[in-house]
């Protein structure tokens, strides 16, 4: 993504990612990247950081700066999938517009991505999983490094 994308600060042994979202207002937001009971399975979640330090996956704040924030989501699976070579990552958004929005960023920039990555989507009209392909139903992404160690 040749986009901006925002300074993060790294916690939890490589496993968050903290951000301050600066649109219409400043939001404090951590991508998450947590351990399944499949080996080498991780949800990736994108949450805001409250006042009392939990954190929320279902405010759905509009914030007004997908761009740079979809640029910092697929930083850290750069960075995590480095520190986790054999990891798939699996991702969707916390309603349809969002996980339209994932669609979007990964088809605008699919070339690049598939330099280095394997993209999955589960379809939402029959639930089967197959290569990414652009303007296709997916509710469901999976992403894992091209170049497993």
């Amino acid at each position: 993504m040749d986009q901006s994308v925002y300074d993060v600060k790294v916690l939890e042994d490589g496993c968050r990612f903290d951000f301050m979202s600066i649109g219409y207002t400043a939001t404090h937001k951590a991508i998450l990247y947590q351990e399944t009971e499949i080996p080498f399975l991780y949800t990736l979640i994108l949450a805001e950081v409250q006042w009392d330090g939990k954190l929320s996956a279902t405010i759905n704040n509009s914030n007004a700066d997908v761009k740079p924030t979809m640029a910092t989501i697929s930083k850290t699976i750069e960075t995590f999938t480095a520190a986790h070579p054999r990891a798939v990552v699996g991702f969707m958004g916390n309603t349809d517009a969002k996980t339209r929005l994932y669609r979007i960023a990964i088809s605008r920039d699919l070339d690049k991505f598939l330099e280095k990555y394997l993209i999955w989507g589960v379809r939402s009209d029959n639930g089967k999983r197959e290569l990414f392909k652009p303007n296709q139903p997916y509710q469901y992404f999976f992403v894992t490094s091209r170049f497993v160690t």
